[in-house]
């Protein structure tokens, strides 16, 4: 399989390091994130704009902000690459973890390497996405609409790859549960 590779690279120590150094970064890269879009006081909604494929709803909801509050809105997505990296890093890693634990050969594992990489793309998505965004806000009344079907576009490619990614992660974490309790059973003459 083409994934292969990941039942080797990167390595075991590597890999727990990744984990381990992802996952305080995705706790405070998002709650910097979080506290600086609320301070800036962007008055849109989740649906509406990062799905809303609407460029108009986008310009209203920047012409409410004052200049002070666009740069709070702009600093907060550019932090954001921070939290893009962290969670990317994040569930590459523990998809990778947990994957490597499986049965060699097993469709599991060639499920869970497909599952580690839906991690760093959804976050090369979300990097396109605020591309889209920031360009919007740097010019946020006569941005081309366009630029918000784009923005939205990838927003969506985002949120499939995130769910599939967390999906697979707790379906991946059943799969090592169910088989381990039903080696238990076998081991002990139970089934």
């Amino acid at each position: 399989m083409m994934l292969d590779f990941l039942s080797e690279r990167p390595t075991e120590k590597t890999t727990k390091y990744l984990l381990i150094f992802s996952f305080p970064l995705l706790i405070i890269t998002a709650s910097a994130v979080m506290y600086l879009l609320k301070s800036s006081n962007f008055p849109g909604t989740l649906n509406e704009t990062q799905l809303g494929f609407n460029g108009e709803y986008i310009k209203s909801c920047f012409s409410r902000m004052s200049d002070e509050d666009m740069s709070i809105f702009i600093i907060a997505n550019i932090l954001d690459y921070a939290f893009m990296i962290a969670y990317g890093i994040f569930f590459f890693s523990l998809a990778l973890t947990l994957t490597r634990k499986l049965k060699e050969g097993s469709i599991w594992k060639k499920i869970g390497y497909s599952i580690s990489i839906f991690g760093i793309t959804a976050a090369c998505c979300d990097g396109i996405e605020n591309i889209f965004l920031l360009m919007m806000a740097s010019n946020p009344v006569n941005f081309p609409n366009w630029w918000a079907i784009g923005h939205s576009c990838f927003a969506l490619a985002k949120f499939i790859q995130m769910y599939i990614a967390v999906g697979g992660i707790i379906l991946i974490a059943l799969v090592m549960v169910l088989s381990r309790l039903t080696k238990r059973n076998v081991d002990k003459g139970g089934l």
